[in-house]
């Protein structure tokens, strides 16, 4: 295969590489899970909860670090379920024990999930959660969490149940409870396990927005919990970059390296080009001499030798 062959070949594939890449990029992007974050314009995203907060005068924000760095004036920290969350960080045993001095401090641990897991779970003193196949929810506790509460409309598909001996419950349904407040030193949890309430596609739906805006507001500055959705304030640009337009970056890098190889560097032996015969009369007449001078032939020849120069140039005008 030639070189030029070569080239062409690579930067086909190149090519192909890249498409395929850019298809693969359109499929995630089709497939895409609508989560439980501010970021989030989905059906279950809580980017319409946030600006409504923000547009109602609640100091809220979003906190994208690690929870030790977690700004000592914030006084309500909410925390959504990241479970589904395709670039997810969690929580750790560090976390765990920051929330819980977060809250013996006097914090407002709002902790919007599903499945609660008890002893084992990240919101400290919370219960254990079942399945439920039940509905909207009713105001139980008439308190400021509940005020001009009714009906949260929406699927509940876990619960609290009414044995649970911890906390206040706020909302239920016929199941169990789906919103318990209790207290934990000198702070508060406010457990919900029905995230999707407060969702882009449920909020609006008044008593749905009333309850969560009672949740948050009216406890001092609140953030949500970005970083366990996978946003990072220290993550570099490349990082920040999707997987898909990371790999078409290397394959670009991979197609200039091997082209640059290609142009500067042999891989074989260099083609010389057979040369052309161009050779005239002053040939003949040396190698004639050469001949005769191997035979020892006497300056008395030079008459044979004009005649062979002679015969020569005959030929080569009837050639």
């Amino acid at each position: 295969m030639s070189k030029y062959r070569l080239e062409l070949a690579i930067a086909i594939a190149g090519l192909l590489l890249l498409v395929l890449v850019a298809f693969a990029g359109r499929a995630a992007r089709e497939q895409h899970v609508s989560v439980y974050s501010t970021y989030d314009a989905g059906p279950n995203g809580y980017r319409a909860l946030y600006e409504v907060l923000r547009g109602a005068g609640v100091s809220v924000g979003r906190f994208e670090r690690v929870l030790g760095v977690l700004d000592p004036s914030v006084r309500t920290l909410i925390v959504t379920g990241y479970e589904n969350d395709p670039a997810r960080k969690g929580f750790d045993e560090r976390d765990a024990a920051t929330l819980r001095r977060f809250v013996d401090g006097g914090g407002r641990l709002v902790a919007i999930d599903e499945d609660f897991a008890g002893p084992d779970d990240i919101a400290p003193g919370v219960g254990i959660t079942l399945r439920s196949g039940g509905g909207d929810a009713i105001a139980l506790a008439r308190n400021a969490y509940t005020q001009g509460v009714s009906r949260v409309s929406g699927t509940i598909a876990w619960i609290f149940p009414f044995k649970e001996a911890r906390g206040i419950p706020l909302i239920a349904n016929s199941q169990g409870m789906a919103g318990v407040l209790y207290r934990v030193g000198r702070g508060e949890v406010i457990a919900i396990t029905a995230p999707a309430l407060f969702g882009n596609a449920q909020l609006r739906k008044a008593d749905n927005l009333r309850f969560a805006y009672n949740a948050i507001a009216g406890h001092g500055p609140a953030m949500f919990d970005e970083y366990v959705h996978g946003y990072d304030d220290d993550l570099s640009l490349w990082g920040a970059l999707p997987n898909s337009v990371r790999a078409a970056v290397w394959i670009v890098v991979g197609i200039v390296t091997i082209g640059l190889i290609g142009a500067n560097v042999p891989f074989a032996p260099p083609f010389l080009p057979n040369v052309a015969d161009e050779r005239d009369s002053s040939d003949y007449i040396t190698a004639i001499a050469e001949l005769m001078r191997r035979s020892r032939t006497r300056p008395s020849d030079d008459a044979v030798i004009q005649q062979a120069l002679l015969d020569y140039r005959v030929r080569k005008e009837h050639a």
